[in-house]
């Protein structure tokens, strides 16, 4: 028995917005954190964070203000808050960065999120987590160069799949290098 005229009809019509309701619900549960590319290999900031005072310095460690780097999918860039902790009682020791700390008060007092920009990212296909570097005793300037020295931070390596592979086969021992490390 052949169906009727308006069902033969209806048919392709409930594939279609089936197959739409698939699509969009695919991208609505499709995870947001993943960054944009940076192009730019040293992009302005909208404060001068002098890493060479801070890190070179003053000997602030990296987990300090990129404390969720052993706990989360991204390091993070530190809530103004973080900033605080310290330039509530230290205002600069030069003009410059008095300016740059007025700024950093200025946010605070807002309750305004500094607008950094992203310096480092990977594509939205890799899976990349720093809690295995970190626990494999990888040092943060291996990747992210000698912050010591940088008043502003640029990306020190390519941070391309060729380049990760390459420290995971020359790592004292290797680490993984298989397709599942990063692409899962």
């Amino acid at each position: 028995m052949k169906a009727s005229g308006w069902r033969r009809s209806l048919l392709p019509l409930l594939v279609v917005v089936a197959a739409v309701l698939i699509i969009v619900a695919a991208a609505a549960c499709k995870p947001k954190w993943k960054a944009q590319i940076v192009q730019d290999r040293s992009p302005a900031q909208p404060i001068q964070f002098m890493h060479d005072v801070h890190v070179g310095v003053d000997s602030v460690p990296c987990a300090y203000c990129h404390f969720s780097s052993n706990i989360s999918e991204e390091a993070g860039i530190p809530p103004v808050g973080t900033c605080m902790g310290c330039h509530r009682f230290v205002r600069g020791s030069t003009p410059e960065f008095q300016t740059e700390i007025e700024k950093l008060m200025g946010f605070a007092a807002d309750s305004i999120a500094i607008p950094w920009v992203r310096v480092y990212s990977v594509p939205e296909f890799v899976q990349f987590t720093h809690k295995p570097h970190i626990r494999a005793e990888v040092a943060c300037e291996d990747c992210h160069g000698d912050v010591t020295t940088m008043v502003q931070v640029e990306r020190a390596t390519p941070m391309t799949m060729g380049w990760c592979v390459t420290c995971h086969r020359d790592h004292d021992p290797p680490a993984p290098d298989d397709c599942a490390t990063c692409h899962y």
